[in-house]
């Protein structure tokens, strides 16, 4: 398998979930796509069966929302992105959508369907959507795939998720050797190929990671402001804008850690905290984790005053570090826990950052490895089934942990034992070894504890 592209890994979403919410939206989209063309009679209605993860995790991931909107033909990638919310409210009214013309019927509330029960499924992330008739007989159905980073596949969704490789070669090992034969660096190695394979320019790439960028930090800014509580039935509060004044107020009293550690750490629950409240997130490489990038080189941009042009290159490395996890395992918590979300997000971020400050193509290797190596064997276990507990904030120790790959990296020669292939292929195998129970299931692990009231500042030990 080729890796895949940059901006398949690196694109526009709204949370909480990549492989529970945009992924859902984007079939939807495309099998919106095949009612257009069909041009239904009177009468007819979708309906719109989820399995596996998604049946189990779906609603505290607002698949059902996702799902709708898709079918109502709405945005994600526009400013300001489609509400979920209130186009689900909109549809419920009507109880149907428009498609190439016809009023098709759509009830949320009836026509998405939550089968927790059915086992044999391609994946676990599988949905099926069917083009009923009056008498409730089947006149088109299509079946998809959520596989990770709002990527998808099955029905007719070629083309309906960016999915361009970045090379031929499916291992990170293949790309250093052709850096060192070339002697050239890993971020004009990946613009070279998304020349090649993708037909963009350098002025097209910067374009777009311009646009990903300010999302980025738009997030952060966004999460660092926001306060109350967030969606769902933990009642959550947004913890971001406190601790980051907490952290202003106190910051020539900090020792335990540089300053530099605990301020990406802040914004990466700033992000996370927006993505939970299903706000505008960049996945990378899902929504889940989008928190542990930006974070990372937000604040490297502040402490060292990098130009964005210098994000851009460090993005190409991190989606490169992304691409060769999706291609060779998964980036998908349903089917390898968290190690392939916060995981490759930490190793992505650790290789940028690497770059960033000056490493090597080995060195970068080495930051990528270590980042992922302590990461194995990482759980998905929403609790309630909602990306909030523990998942908020994994991604700061997610970004802190890239941040000390990046440091030992940078210490030592880039010499290493273990590659980051072989690390990936042993997250493969893990994920594989792993109890459906900590895979995004909400049935094991932290997601099974009974959420007791939160404690109290002076309350008994």
């Amino acid at each position: 398998m080729d890796i895949v592209g940059t901006f398949a890994i690196l694109k526009l979403a709204v949370g909480p979930s990549s492989s529970h919410t945009l992924g859902p939206f984007l079939a939807a989209r495309d099998f919106r796509r095949r009612l257009e063309a069909a041009r239904p009679a009177a009468g007819a209605h979708v309906r719109v069966h989820l399995f596996g993860s998604l049946a189990l995790t779906g609603r505290g991931h607002l698949t059902d929302l996702a799902v709708t909107a898709g079918l109502a033909g709405c945005e994600l990638d526009i400013e300001p992105p489609a509400d979920l919310r209130a186009i689900a409210q909109e549809i419920r009214q009507h109880g149907r959508i428009l498609a190439g013309g016809a009023a098709v019927g759509f009830r949320p509330e009836e026509d998405v369907i939550f089968d927790v029960q059915r086992r044999d499924v391609p994946h676990p992330n599988t949905l099926r959507f069917e083009l009923l008739d009056t008498d409730s007989r089947v006149l088109a159905e299509s079946e998809y795939r959520s596989i990770g980073g709002g990527r998808i596949a099955g029905g007719g969704s070629e083309g309906a998720s960016p999915q361009a490789p970045v090379t031929a070669h499916p291992s990170l090992s293949r790309v250093i050797d052709d850096c060192l034969e070339q002697g050239i660096g890993l971020a004009a190695y990946v613009r070279e190929r998304e020349r090649t394979f993708g037909g963009l320019d350098t002025a097209a790439v910067d374009t777009r990671l311009a646009r990903l960028w300010a999302a980025m930090t738009g997030a952060i800014d966004a999460g660092l402001q926001a306060e109350g509580v967030l969606p769902g039935r933990l009642k959550l509060p947004r913890r971001a804008a406190e601790m980051f004044t907490s952290f202003q107020r106190n910051i020539r009293h900090w020792r335990v850690l540089p300053q530099e550690v605990t301020l990406a750490a802040v914004y990466a629950i700033a992000v996370a905290e927006q993505n939970a409240a299903g706000g505008r997130v960049v996945t990378a490489p899902t929504c889940g984790s989008a928190g542990v990038v930006p974070a990372v080189l937000r604040m490297l941009q502040e402490r060292f005053r990098l130009a964005d042009e210098a994000i851009y290159d460090a993005l190409l490395v991190a989606a490169l570090v992304g691409g060769v996890v999706a291609a060779n395992a998964s980036i998908a918590g349903a089917e390898v826990g968290c190690q392939g979300e916060v995981g490759t997000a930490s190793a992505m971020a650790a290789a940028a950052a690497c770059h960033l400050l000056g490493g090597t193509v080995l060195q970068v290797e080495s930051a990528a490895e270590m980042a992922l190596e302590h990461h194995l064997g990482l759980t998905c276990d929403p609790v309630q089934g909602l990306v909030q507990i523990p998942c908020i904030e994994r991604n700061a120790v997610g970004a802190v942990t890239a941040l000390n790959a990046a440091n030992l990296a940078l210490l030592s020669s880039g010499a290493h034992r273990i590659s980051f292939d072989q690390v990936v292929a042993t997250m493969k195998q893990v994920g594989q070894d792993m109890s459906a129970k900590y895979k995004e299931t909400a049935l094991g692990g932290l997601a099974a504890a009974d959420v007791a009231a939160p404690r109290r500042p002076g309350a008994d030990a």
